[in-house]
């Protein structure tokens, strides 16, 4: 599940990259701009993990709430709400929630803020082309991480219209790839800081796992 949230939390909230391709860098400090203004931004994606050669191929959908270092996502059952400091996952089918700090079960990989900055340094951007998708030009650009980590290769495809990611690809060192497909996004909202906390005193009925 984290490699799942790390992807749908990169691939969606990129704002900084590092700088090497000319073209590349300026389709993307364009991207950086719009998404760094933006209040909040609220999408509906579909997730695929595919493995050829483990037969896989999964496909859901989900949504994302996401207003600086605050998210709600909600995806396979599973609710997770931070609002910053806490974090709270919610099982649904088990009727449990688990509590832990922001960021500590995970390290670095679950903070939005993180995500944000990870991308400034230790990547090598390519500009692949223009292409067009469902009557919209679009570019792709190519991201390489000069140390593998998570994941080896990233490749986003860009609505040049508005300067939106429409879709991604992501090469895991697992050998799964993950594919997100934005389905639509609203940028306008503000969001109350309850939208990002689960409150355990309204659902007494289910068990608190805090591990904080």
């Amino acid at each position: 599940m984290k490699k799942i949230i790390l992807a749908i939390l990169t691939i969606i909230s990129l704002q900084s990259f590092s700088q090497s391709d000319a073209k590349a860098k300026a389709v993307l400090d364009k991207v950086s701009e719009k998404t760094r203004n933006y209040p909040s931004i609220t999408a509906s994606f579909d997730f695929t993990m595919q493995n050829n050669a483990a037969g896989l191929n999964e496909t859901t959908g989900g949504n994302l709430i996401l207003q600086k270092d605050k998210y709600k996502l909600t995806m396979r059952g599973v609710e997770i709400f931070c609002d910053g400091k806490t974090q709270w996952t919610y099982m649904r089918e088990a009727q449990e929630v688990s509590i832990n700090n922001a960021g500590s079960e995970s390290g670095e990989l679950l903070n939005p803020a993180t995500v944000f900055t990870i991308y400034e340094k230790g990547f090598k951007n390519t500009y692949l082309g223009e292409f067009t998708n469902s009557g919209k030009k679009t570019c792709k650009i190519e991201l390489l991480p000069h140390t593998v980590k998570e994941f080896s290769r990233l490749i986003l495809e860009i609505d040049l219209s508005n300067y939106q990611i429409m879709n991604a690809k992501m090469y895991g060192t697992d050998d799964n790839e993950y594919t997100i497909k934005i389905k639509s996004m609203t940028t306008t909202t503000n969001y109350e800081p309850s939208t990002f906390i689960f409150d355990t005193k309204k659902n007494s009925n289910i068990e608190v796992i805090d591990m904080r």
